[in-house]
């Protein structure tokens, strides 16, 4: 798992290199394969189980990552209109329906990987994946420590 870990490393750079939204499109989609490859490969699933699986799962991360930006701009709203405090209101239940869509769409996809996988394989599931991001983040911010610690070139 470490080995799968330091290729991350080296796939981190296409973060921060080049235009943003295409490198960080293609990072998250190198992420991606790297995560459900593990993912697939820890849960034991047969070829058409991981067919069926990869499918639904790329479907519910694509949705997830539109909920979030959904929760994202609500939060930017807020916190761009605290001082004036204009729609706040509105903005404290957008953001709770935010919320909501969020946690809906994790209890349907729970609910949907029951049809092919085991009580035992949707906790190895779940427990991955917050192991998986949580090594993401902290691989980031080394990356980013390191990156602000670089000295610039200079000749002498």
């Amino acid at each position: 798992m470490l080995k799968s870990y330091k290729i991350l490393i080296l796939l981190v750079p296409a973060f921060f290199w080049g235009s943003a939204l295409l490198a960080q499109d293609d990072f998250r989609e190198k992420i991606e394969e790297v995560k459900l490859e593990k993912l697939t490969k820890k849960l034991e699933l047969d070829d058409k189980t991981k067919e069926v699986f990869i499918e639904k799962y790329k479907s519910f991360s694509k949705a997830m990552r539109t909920l979030n930006q959904k929760r994202v701009k609500t939060y930017r709203l807020m916190t761009e209109n605290i001082e004036s405090g204009n729609g706040l209101d509105t903005l404290v239940n957008q953001l709770i329906d935010n919320e909501n869509e969020i946690n809906q769409k994790r209890e349907d996809f729970v609910a949907d990987m029951k049809s092919i996988l085991t009580s035992k394989q949707i906790a190895k599931m779940i427990v991955f994946e917050r192991k998986f991001n949580n090594e993401i983040k902290k691989l980031l911010k080394q990356y980013q420590k390191e990156s602000k610690n670089e000295k610039p070139f200079k000749e002498d």
